[in-house]
């Protein structure tokens, strides 16, 4: 068991934000949330599938949505803890048991801090893994669905306090389209309770060490800004990656459409890269990247874009003229076989190419 202080959680929304490749959620209020759960003596616990007893069950929270548009000017309506923990007990009361921990959706600076704040809140532990390995745009987008477990039953809730209890569905994508459907029309997200696993089960498909690793990277971004040292380059070293582009930001055309943030960015090149144009299309995360239109990073691989601090970069925050490099690297393994990337490759998203690792498309660029 591993207790996080203040420290930890800086590096852990560092590490996190960078995995969330542009989404994830508001690293700043997960960042917030947790300072002020140690403010208030709660204990942040994270744990090894392992330390728990394996017949125990396990569930994941989050918020599902759009992420908002760099356009937005309307702030969120934010949970309330209150909400959240109603949202809890009745789901606990649908599943006839009571939770033991919990397992982050995904790595992304508000996802996993929204599920290790909710631990805190009932003094239970965060597991040290999550159903991604890196912030994903859809509920299809799991470790569990890809080894055939449902994600139901489900309690969904909105700001306001309303609660929809979901016991099983027909297909995924019609729980992806009900779910996403009532974020829209609750100023564009939801609290979810979903995926309930007894502790053995949830070791075995959920991606183990996930939360670890963010916050080995969040460390490791602070030692060479501290050393004066290229962020990018030591973050691209960290994952067996490519820093692979440097710009501004030129232009951009995202925008709100069925409960995702959707479109592409446009990066002009600085330096070496001046004759260059990075195009990135967003679906609440990055998820494809061409240099001149030739494809760089295909999904499942990670697109991060990094600023002039060397900070993770969500897309709700970008804007016009913002200097990035951008490191690109794979993705974690569990998408990396015929059976993820049916799930999350290039054609589940609708792109004509059949997935080529970034560690091949970049030899066309160097």
């Amino acid at each position: 068991m591993r207790i996080l202080d203040y420290s930890d959680i800086k590096h852990l929304i560092i590490g996190a934000t960078i995995l969330g490749v542009g989404g994830g959620g508001d690293p700043d209020r997960g960042f917030k949330i947790l300072c002020e759960d140690l403010n208030c003596g709660r204990i942040l616990k994270l744990c090894s599938f392992d330390e728990l007893n394996l017949e125990s069950y396990v569930a994941t929270p989050y918020f599902a949505g759009s992420i908002p548009s760099p356009r937005s000017k309307s702030p969120r309506k934010s949970f309330t803890e209150d909400v959240m923990l109603k949202a809890l007990r009745i789901f606990e009361d649908v599943l006839g048991s009571r939770l033991e921990g919990f397992v982050a959706t995904e790595i992304g600076g508000g996802n996993t801090a929204i599920a290790l704040h909710l631990a805190s809140i009932l003094n239970l532990p965060l597991l040290d893994g999550d159903q991604a390995g890196r912030s994903v745009p859809e509920l299809i987008h799991s470790t569990y669905y890809l080894n055939g477990l449902s994600l139901t039953p489900s309690v969904i809730a909105s700001p306001h306090g309303d609660y929809i209890i979901f016991k099983e569905y027909s297909s995924i994508d019609n729980y992806e389209g009900i779910v996403r459907g009532i974020a829209s029309q609750v100023s564009g997200s939801v609290f979810v309770i979903d995926s309930p696993v007894k502790v053995d089960i949830a070791r075995r498909v959920a991606i183990n060490g996930s939360v670890s690793r963010a916050i080995e990277i969040g460390e490791i971004v602070d030692e060479a800004k501290s050393k004066g040292l290229d962020v990018a380059s030591k973050l691209a070293e960290k994952l067996d990656g490519y820093m692979i582009f440097e710009g501004v930001i030129d232009r951009y055309e995202l925008n709100e459409v069925g409960g995702f943030l959707i479109g592409d960015v446009y990066v002009k090149g600085l330096g070496e890269y001046s004759s260059s144009i990075l195009r990135i299309w967003v679906k609440n995360e990055n998820i494809f990247a061409w240099i001149n239109d030739q494809p760089i990073t295909m999904p499942p691989d990670l697109i991060i874009m990094l600023n002039e601090d060397g900070y993770g970069v969500v897309n709700s925050r970008i804007s016009v003229g913002m200097k990035v490099k951008v490191v690109v690297a794979p993705g974690p393994r569990e998408w990396r076989n015929p059976r993820g990337l049916e799930i999350i490759g290039p054609r589940s998203f609708g792109f004509n190419y059949d997935y080529k690792p970034v560690e091949l498309l970049v030899k066309n660029f160097i």
